[in-house]
């Protein structure tokens, strides 16, 4: 893929960016390098090369599912008058 300076003065028009000849040239030069480093990268042979979640091989520490905290529900629905079968009544928002 080519980038041309007409390509450039199109980005400018759609982002509203309003720069002179000198900036859209230095822009232009900066694309081109950055499309051929990309072409650089996509001509490299990564057939064997396992892909990695995490760049060093490290596990993740876990703590231990343990139940610290015990269903209330009945306790604090008793300070209620609006609850049934474990749930709370709510009155109608949207009709």
């Amino acid at each position: 893929m080519t980038i041309e300076k007409s390509d450039i003065e199109h980005l400018c028009g759609l982002s509203k960016l309003n720069l002179d000849e000198e900036e859209q040239s230095l822009f232009l030069n900066q694309m081109q390098s950055i499309l051929k480093m990309i072409k650089e990268l996509e001509e490299v042979d990564t057939e064997d090369i396992i892909p990695m979640a995490h760049p060093l091989q490290m596990s993740q520490r876990l703590r231990e599912d343990e139940v610290t905290e015990f269903n209330e529900r009945n306790k604090y629905q008793k300070n209620t008058n609006s609850s049934e079968d474990g749930f709370y009544k709510v009155p109608k928002v949207i009709d």
